[in-house]
């Protein structure tokens, strides 16, 4: 019987090496199935730690309710499809995302007029002015993020590729590089595991 790993993979013990927030625990097992073309028994072992260039804040909240989903047997991983999130606009006549969408609403919340009063009044008139920080925030997660505190992105609190609902309900603000970095770590982690194997959660300091 394959030994549980308890440990992360070796190159990301090595000096240099970029921490990993997302590792299989019992990643050999699912790996020599690959290799057998065999279907392994029970669910896949997903630990999450944090790294240091995360926001700790918006870490512990996603690492706690994917925790929590997985101990109610909501976890699995899903089906990769790049058009899950796709949603059709119709006021602009194009396809977006579903959290493009959810930002664009944010920014108008917060806003009312969007950019365009921007320099205009005071913070108690305007509510661009009173909520600057976290409206420029929103505008820089559009685009590249190189670290934490650049931009806020909508996060699916129960992740797509777990089998979340790509839901306006299940969508929260999150820091950009922190949401980018843990989403692309556990793809990574999971690549092994069949579609459809059930995922439990670790949280591990």
């Amino acid at each position: 019987m394959a030994r549980k790993r308890t440990t992360p993979p070796r190159q990301t013990q090595a000096r240099g090496a970029k921490i990993l927030s997302a590792y299989l625990e019992n990643a050999d097992v699912f790996r020599t199935a690959k290799t057998n073309g065999t279907t392994p028994r029970g669910p896949a072992v997903l630990v999450l730690r944090n790294r240091p260039d995360f926001d700790k804040r918006d870490f512990d909240r996603k690492a706690k309710d994917l925790v929590r989903l997985g101990q109610e047997g909501r976890l699995s991983k899903a089906k990769s499809d790049r058009t899950a999130n796709n949603v059709y606009d119709r006021k602009r006549g194009t396809t977006r995302t579903r959290t493009n969408v959810f930002r664009d609403r944010v920014i108008r919340r917060l806003t009312k007029n969007e950019r365009l009063t921007q320099r205009h009044g005071t913070r108690e008139t305007n509510q661009y002015l009173a909520n600057k920080a976290l409206v420029d925030r929103l505008y820089d997660g559009r685009g590249p993020i190189r670290a934490r505190g650049e931009g806020l992105d909508p996060d699916h609190i129960h992740e797509l590729q777990l089998d979340g609902a790509d839901t306006y309900a299940n969508l929260r603000l999150m820091d950009a590089w922190t949401n980018r970095q843990i989403g692309s770590d556990i793809a990574t982690a999971l690549r092994d595991v069949p579609e459809g194997t059930r995922v439990i959660v670790k949280l591990v300091p």
